[in-house]
Order: structure tokens, then sequence, then C-alpha cells
């Protein structure tokens, strides 16, 4: 049955988002959708067509350099939560913090600050800023907010990003720009960018 004009397009997503819901396992659900998937498209083939999708994903030089930083900039926050410098940095603004509305301010000027990676910015920030934040009563909810928009936001608007220089080499490769010229055009279109600039304003 061809299933491509039909509402069964849509099962896999409603799969992933219940599943998520339930669970509030991110990853599993996930993989509940894609399983989902591919048993619509083939049932006998879908172990196999998962593996093949796995091994082709997982060799892309790509994602093996998301893999890497991903896992090192995780491993210096928690080498600088072992060895105190966050409690230290932590302690030294709540010193300066004088109610949430404050604490909240630091947290999204150390976000503008911290602008090479937004991995690095979400990890750093809020390893950082969850103490300063608990001892006013702001929820980790807010926390979480105000650390999310101005990660990979402020990312998106500085030049010196890695999601710039990402950018940049993909407007190469598709064409949009010449060779040595993708910088240029990703800057050109900065002023365009209207999320993150009202992300980070908000």
């Amino acid at each position: 049955m061809d299933i491509q004009n039909t509402w069964l397009v849509l099962l896999p997503a409603v799969i992933t988002v219940c599943v998520a819901v339930v669970s509030r396992r991110p990853i599993e659900s996930l993989l509940a959708g894609i399983l989902v998937g591919l048993l619509m498209l083939g049932p006998t083939t879908a172990l196999d067509q998962f593996s093949n999708m796995l091994l082709e994903v997982m060799m892309s030089e790509t994602i093996a350099w998301v893999i890497i930083v991903c896992g090192l900039m995780g491993s210096l926050i928690m080498l600088l939560l072992r060895v105190g410098s966050v409690d230290a940095f932590s302690e030294a603004l709540a010193a300066k913090a004088k109610s949430s509305k404050s604490a909240l301010m630091y947290t999204w000027l150390l976000g503008i600050i911290v602008f090479i990676d937004d991995y690095l910015n979400a990890l750093a920030v809020g390893a950082a800023m969850r103490k300063v934040t608990d001892q006013f009563g702001v929820s980790r909810e807010k926390l979480a907010y105000v650390v999310d928009s101005t990660a990979a936001p402020i990312c998106v608007l500085v030049p010196i990003s890695t999601w710039a220089v990402f950018y940049a080499s993909l407007f190469q490769e598709s064409g949009f720009a010449e060779p040595g010229q993708g910088m240029d055009l990703y800057i050109s279109a900065i002023p365009y960018m209207i999320y993150p600039i009202v992300a980070v304003l908000l």
C-alpha cells in the first residue's frame, strides 16, 4: 500500500511525540519513531535498514566531529566542576547578584560572552549559573530558557563561531557561494536572521 499520500505518514512523528510525553526520554522516543517508520516502509527489512542508516550516519565526518566536540566539551565542563572552578565562579557571581532578576541578567550576559559554540555555551553557562539562580529561587525551567535563548542564537549572530564556519562551508559546498566567499555570504545574511536577534533581545 502506498502511504505517501495518506495520513499514515504522520504516524512516526505522532508516535515519537507520544512516547516522549509519556516517558520523558527523548532518545528512546526518536528511536521508536524511526522504527515505526521503517516498519511501515518494509516490515521484513526494517532492522537491516535501521542498521544501514545507523552506519551511514555514524561514518559521516560531520557527525563524528559533532560527537568528538560534544564529548570534549562535556569532559572540560566536568573537569572544571571537579576542580572547583565552577563553584568559585558561581560564588563570585552570587556575591554580586542581589535578586532573581540580576541573577538572570548575569546568566544572559554570560551567555552573550561565551559565543564560540552553542553546546559549550549551554554546558558552561548552565553549570556556572545553576547555584546562583537556585539561591534566589529561580526555577530550573526559567534558567534553561535563558541559557537556551542565548546559546544557539548568539552563536548564529557572531561570525567567528562554529556555526558561522559550518554554514559558510555549506554555502560553498552547495554552490551558493564561490570558494572563499562563504563567510562573506553568511555575514551578509546576519541582519535577516530574525529569530536569533529576537531571542537574544528577549
